[in-house]
């Protein structure tokens, strides 16, 4: 009797690994699938990646989604690569941790490095396929991104009729002054907006804001950061209304006043959630020796790679912003350095980056990794190699510092103000990424003109493949995988046919 309990007992537990099992490849799966669709830079896979986890595949819950995607937005580095380590830190641990970051990371990092090698012998068709193929992904995402601030919407409208409203103004007040260039090139107007505030600008905002009053809307508090906040918006956004060190005066004042509002939060709660520094030991020892395993082979090549890898490092966690503007940093380290020529860093390198799907911060230190390389030594090989050591930089850097970031926010996740900004995010975000869809539908008119598309031609390809993938969302409740192979399927047929015509 009691081996036979035995043999149970081991059998459920056999059939407990092997589901264990069987969710982690699911996880990698849809990590790597997002990583091969994942246009439209780091915030625009927000939703698509919470699709997969929580709603699909469902992994974690959107609430422990929700905070990663709070921690990947305050840290620096690539956003993708930031939420898919805490996803698997959550769910598997340190090795589970490292997995998701490279399934994440890779697909993109790779086509960046391999179409670089065959540059002179790849031909122009090819790369004009790959141009449709993003048109009908950016369609895809747009649809997605739509659904973030429908649902954000819901929710708040199921808690409360004053949530709701609140939330609408921050969603709209968000895309104001964030989406203002896009819509003009969307319409074609040459002229400067009124308001065109970066994503880590707006972010800068929002924290000041929710930090210095801790959402307590006071006369003094609402006077005095309503007044800071516009004179940083006006600043930024108008030249004239500028005077030298103005601008950054006020980000010091919002600095000091934010870390002054955060230490009043945690002398009046006293609540601070004790975390063992251990696992962020692990964590961050584990990182170093990734980075050192893949970099080693290219260390021995020359001194000049220690000296790439140090810059790096230095520019990743220096990445705020979003991808594009990790390019300005890419730029300042590489390039003006005299690291690698201008010429083919900006005809060659910039150009496959902004055209494949992933994380630009990670395929750009890849890419910048085998032009260094190839000059080296003339070598292919050599190129592979630091290429792979550019990579590990990447994702290390990325993914370190989230989780020292990550330490840091679960010491004090039971602050009032932490739980106000976890709350709030979601509005904040969905602003952002209604602006990153109105530069998507951009995007796919330049890609269209660069095709021999007229502006209204293209314009209609996207509205098209974006109302037919709400159609698949709503109606058929079909799932992202349907919806990438109609998209691309569709925008191959289409442009094709258009092209020839």
């Amino acid at each position: 009797m009691k081996k036979d309990k035995n043999m149970a007992e081991k059998g459920q537990g056999w059939e407990d690994k092997k589901s264990q099992r069987k969710k982690e490849f699911g996880m990698m799966a849809s990590l790597l699938k997002i990583g091969c669709i994942g246009f439209g830079g780091g915030s625009a896979l927000i939703p698509v990646i919470e699709k997969e986890v929580v709603e699909e595949q469902k992994l974690v819950t959107e609430e422990e989604y929700n905070k990663d995607v709070v921690v990947a937005s305050i840290t620096p580095g690539a956003l993708p690569m930031e939420i898919a380590t805490g996803l698997g830190k959550r769910a598997y641990g340190v090795g589970g941790m490292i997995l998701s970051a490279n399934m994440m990371a890779f697909p993109g990092a790779l086509a960046t490095v391999l179409l670089l090698s065959v540059m002179s012998r790849v031909s122009s068709s090819v790369l004009a396929q790959i141009e449709i193929l993003s048109m009908g992904i950016s369609a895809f995402i747009a649809c997605l991104l739509t659904e973030y601030a429908r649902k954000t919407l819901a929710e708040a409208r199921a808690e409360s009729k004053g949530r709701w409203k609140r939330a609408v103004v921050i969603l709209a007040g968000v895309f104001l002054l964030s989406g203002g260039k896009a819509v003009y090139n969307i319409l074609g107007i040459k002229s400067d907006p009124i308001f065109c505030l970066s994503t880590l600008q707006v972010l800068g905002i929002a924290f000041f804001g929710i930090l210095y009053t801790r959402c307590k809307f006071t006369r003094k508090n609402v006077l005095i950061a309503g007044i800071i906040i516009a004179m940083y918006i006006f600043t930024i956004s108008q030249p004239w209304f500028a005077l030298g060190y103005l601008e950054m005066g006020l980000k010091i004042l919002m600095a000091v006043l934010s870390v002054w509002g955060l230490y009043g939060s945690i002398a009046a709660s006293g609540k601070r959630k004790k975390v063992s520094c251990v696992r962020l030991t692990k964590e961050l020892a584990a990182w170093l020796l990734f980075m050192l395993l893949l970099s080693a082979p290219a260390l021995v090549i020359g001194k000049e790679l220690v000296v790439f890898l140090s810059r790096g490092f230095a520019s990743s966690i220096m990445s705020f912003g979003g991808g594009d503007a990790y390019l300005s940093v890419a730029d300042g380290m590489f390039v003006h350095s005299g690291m690698i020529p201008q010429n083919e860093f900006y005809a060659h390198l910039v150009p496959l980056v902004n055209l494949l799907p992933g994380s630009i911060l990670c395929k750009t230190l890849s890419g910048v990794g085998y032009l260094l390389g190839y000059e080296m030594t003339g070598s292919t090989m050599t190129g592979y190699l630091a290429a792979l050591a550019g990579f590990s930089s990447s994702v290390m850097a990325s993914g370190g510092v989230f989780c020292l970031v990550y330490y840091i926010y679960e010491c004090f996740e039971k602050l009032d103000v932490f739980r106000l900004l976890s709350r709030w995010i979601r509005p904040i975000i969905a602003g952002l990424l209604l602006t990153v869809m109105c530069s998507l539908i951009f995007q796919n008119l330049q890609t269209g003109a660069k095709l021999g598309l007229h502006g209204i031609t293209a314009m209609g390809v996207t509205v098209l493949i974006y109302g037919l993938n709400l159609v698949l969302l709503y109606v058929g409740k079909k799932k992202n995988g349907t919806l990438i192979a109609f998209s691309a399927i569709t925008v191959l047929i289409l442009c094709n046919l258009l092209t020839v015509l």
